[in-house]
Formats: C-alpha cells, sequence, structure tokens
C-alpha cells in the first residue's frame, strides 16, 4: 500500500485467521498467524507469535538471496507478488509456496507492518512437471516436422523487441513474393529459422523445403550436390538428382553462401540469369523453378571487398536483404527466449525449474552472447541438468564460469571497454559513430557515407544491421 492509503487496524488484521496470512510488525515479529499457515508450516501460532522469520524459518533456502521475502520487504517497503519461493522450517518440514508480501504504512508514511499471503504449490508444480512432460513426449512421438520438412512459421519466433518485429515484418513482406531473399546475421541468430518461416508463409508452402549449409561439403562436392551429376561425367559418376532438381516449384535455402569457391558463384550466377542449369558432365538445360533463400553471417559488403562473395551474385540473391538482430541487440527478448527454454526443457530433463534468479537475469543481460540463440539454449540445456530435482528457479551455480568473465554486452562496452572483446568494443563504436554521423547529418546518407568514408550501399547495411532510424521512424 502507498504511504499515504489508510492503514488496516491491527485488530481486525489479527481475526484473519482461516486463509494463508502472516503478519510481522516493524520490528519484524509475528503478530499475526492463520490457521491456513498452520497448516502449511506445522507449527502452532503460539509458537511463531513474537518470534521473526529468521528464527522461524533458521533453514530458509531462498534460492538466489538469503533474507526471506518478509524480512526484504521490511528492508526495502516494496511490495513482492507471486513469488514462487522454496524454504524449509527448524524442524526439517520442505515447503514450495507462492507468496505476496504487501507493506503497510501509516498516515506518516512509516512502515508500520508487512503482510504475507501464501499458498503451498508442491502437488500442483509436480502435476504440472508430469503433465508438461508427457505432452512434449506425445509431440515428439507425433513427429515436430510439418509435412513439407519444415519446423518453423512465423509464429515460432519469439521475442517483441523492435530489431526482431522489423525483421519479421521484412520477411512477411518478402514471404508475399517469390524474388531472393538474403539474411544477414550472426551465428546462432536463428537464420535458417526465418529462411522456413519464409517459405511457410509463400505459395510454395505446399511444396518440401530444401537447404543445405555451403560450409558444410567440399567445394569438389557441392557443384554436383546443387546441379546433379550424370553417368560417366567422372570415375564413379551415377546419374543423380541435384538439390535445384529436388527443389523444383519449391524454396532452396544456401546457407553461408559465401563459404562457396568463387567460380562456383559464377555458375550460380548464371542460373539465376537463366533461369537454367546444367548437370555436372551433361550439355542439356533443364528448367530451374526455384526461389532462392541465402544466408550470410558477415557484412557483405566485407565480403565483397575480400573476394569471398561476388558482387553480381550479391545484388541477384539481395533483392531483398533482411538483417536479423544478434540477441545481445534484443534487450528483454533474451529474459523471454531463457523462460521458454526452461519451459520447454526442463519437463524433458525431469525438473521443475520454471523461472531464473533475479541474478542470472541480470548476468545474461551483461553477457553479449557471441554465439547468440543457440549458446543460450546450450548453455541453459546444461544448466537444467547440473540443477538439483527440487529446485524451482534457475540460480548463478549452475551456469559456467566464463558467463562471468567475457564479453559484455554493448550497451556497456565503452564504459568498461577495458573488459570486452576487442569485436563487442568495436561494434558498440561504429554504431554510436553512424548514429551521431546520421543525427548530425539529418539522416542524409549520402553526406554522411562521404564524411566517413563508405559507400552508400555499405551504410545502408550498417544503418539495417543496427536499426538506426530516426526518432519519427523514417
Amino acid at each position: 500500500m502507498k504511504p499515504d492509503e489508510t492503514f488496516i487496524p491491527l485488530a481486525d488484521l489479527q481475526a484473519i485467521e482461516d486463509i494463508c496470512i502472516s503478519i510481522v510488525n516493524r520490528d519484524g515479529e509475528y503478530i499475526c498467524y492463520s490457521k491456513g499457515c498452520e497448516i502449511i508450516d506445522g507449527y502452532q501460532k503460539t509458537d511463531v507469535l513474537g518470534q521473526t522469520p529468521s528464527a522461524v524459518f533458521s533453514k530458509s533456502d531462498r534460492i538466489g538471496q538469503s533474507k526471506s521475502l518478509i524480512e526484504e520487504t521490511l528492508n526495502t517497503g516494496k511490495t513482492i507478488k507471486n513469488y514462487l519461493n522454496s524454504y524449509q522450517t527448524t524442524h526439517g518440514k520442505k515447503i514450495t509456496a507462492l507468496c505476496n508480501t504487501y507493506p503497510i504504512f501509516d498516515a506518516a508514511a512509516q512502515l508500520n507492518y508487512v503482510i504475507c499471503t501464501y499458498r503451498e504449490v508442491t502437488d500442483y508444480l509436480n502435476m504440472i512437471s508430469v503433465i508438461n512432460k508427457q505432452q512434449l513426449e506425445l509431440k515428439e512421438a507425433k513427429g515436430l516436422d510439418l509435412a513439407n520438412g519444415t519446423q518453423y512459421t512465423f509464429s515460432s519466433i519469439i521475442g517483441e523487441s523492435p530489431a526482431l518485429q522489423n525483421a519479421i515484418y521484412q520477411s512477411e513482406v518478402a514471404a508475399a513474393t517469390l524474388e531472393p531473399v538474403l539474411l544477414c546475421g550472426e551465428t546462432g541468430t536463428g537464420k535458417e529459422l526465418f529462411a522456413q518461416s519464409i517459405h511457410n508463409a509463400s505459395t510454395r508452402s505446399g511444396h518440401h523445403f530444401v537447404a543445405i549449409n555451403c560450409a558444410s561439403i567440399p567445394d569438389n562436392l557441392l557443384e554436383s550436390t546443387l546441379f546433379g551429376t550424370v553417368k560417366g561425367s567422372f570415375t564413379g559418376a551415377l546419374n543423380t538428382r541435384g538439390l535445384f532438381e529436388e527443389a523444383k516449384g519449391s524454396t532452396l535455402f544456401l546457407d553461408e553462401i559465401n563459404s562457396m569457391d568463387i567460380k562456383l558463384q559464377a555458375k550460380l550466377l548464371r542460373v539465376l540469369e537463366t533461369g537454367t542449369f546444367r548437370k555436372v558432365g551433361s550439355t542439356e538445360e533443364m528448367c530451374c523453378d526455384v526461389r532462392i533463400i541465402s544466408a550470410i553471417n558477415e557484412d557483405p559488403f566485407v565480403l565483397i571487398k575480400n573476394n569471398q562473395l561476388r558482387s553480381d551474385l550479391y545484388y541477384r540473391l539481395a533483392v531483398f536483404t533482411i538483417n536479423i538482430p544478434p540477441l545481445r541487440n534484443r534487450g528483454g527478448d533474451i529474459q523471454v527466449l531463457a523462460t521458454h527454454f526452461l519451459n520447454t526443457m526442463a519437463p524433458m530433463l525431469g525438473k521443475k525449474i520454471t523461472q531464473l534468479s533475479p541474478e542470472a537475469i541480470h548476468l545474461f543481460n551483461q553477457y553479449a552472447w557471441p554465439g547468440n540463440i543457440r549458446e543460450l539454449r546450450h548453455i541453459l540445456h546444461q544448466s537444467i541438468c547440473l540443477s538439483k530435482n527440487d529446485d524451482l528457479v534457475l540460480n548463478t551455480k549452475t551456469l559456467p564460469d566464463h558467463l562471468y568473465h567475457s564479453p559484455i554486452s554493448p550497451a556497456l562496452a565503452l564504459s568498461n571497454v577495458s573488459d570486452a572483446s576487442l569485436k563487442t568494443a568495436l561494434d558498440a563504436y561504429e554504431r554510436n559513430l553512424i548514429h551521431a554521423m546520421l543525427v548530425k547529418n539529418q539522416f542524409n546518407v549520402s553526406k554522411t557515407a562521404q564524411q566517413l568514408e563508405i559507400s552508400r550501399q555499405s551504410l545502408h547495411y550498417k544503418i539495417n544491421k543496427y536499426q538506426l532510424l530516426r526518432e519519427d521512424g523514417q
């Protein structure tokens, strides 16, 4: 309650004994302990009144903090709502309860009492854990894949940050066309998730989605994998169908396309220009009816400059260029994603964990996540496995040590550069410099590019990468 609100008379508070309510005075001593509390905690009211929470629950095991919720509200004057609390009484009874604490102030804004309401949820959590595990096992038994060989749609993308929502919007627009799409994003940001979502929102969703990671296949095999072979074209060669033939009328996803040999990139360019291709060892032209979605994990203009990506191929592939933001630039999405992974993985691993401790959340928000969503998921999987079966909250004790040391998020990179990785610090500096120059030049791209001594195309890419929009959104 706010300090200027009327406080509840003590006599009325003591009369509440038929529900789970306990009350302490400003000295931290219990003055009310309802019948519900006696049932849950196993104490008699006469054993508790006049005692402090630390005396009654001296073996309290609240994860992440040493003080009880009541004592925390006494010290801070702040309300705590719907906190899943695990604690233990002095006689060894372990309890899991959903708790709320409310400070009561007098007319002079002095804290007089703290009310704590709670209910035991141990059996409920056990039941939910079993149900969730059974539901996930049932889904796994039925198979997660859609009929076209994909797993993801736009509804599978989790997060509400403006940068992510902008990428989703651009992808939805691209899905309504059959133009090539280039997905730009760091490793682990979910480029294939976006590629599958675009396919499933397109008119070709009824056809099988075909994907290949260009970095996973040797250069001398990648050409035959893409275009197929004819018997006798080389020693041991057979008549085979390539991915362009397999993906006819559908979508072909080329991940890490910058790993493709420059000579093979020229052949791919010809396919895009002519709409035909030849199998390895064949002179026959075959029609190519394939929608191309490709992905890279570096700045395309740097790749072009380093002769890792043909500029003419880039402009063919990048009819739609969609920048998928790294996790460190997605703000509150880190906690949202972590909670999602906890709720999906913990039941399958036989654990009851449903939330992160405040310390874990703070640590996650400090970390720069170079491995992005993939790294977050792997860390949570390990931490859940290391947690105890009765843990309800994921705390920092099970998190890997490297989260404490490197690298920090770009938001802190400039204020503490000595502790940041070079890439993190440079990214943060580049973003701030470009934004400052754009503001100075009233978002005149040509003038800003000239002053920064980079091309307009490269500046446009960086503006999209760092989501550097004007205050009016333009």
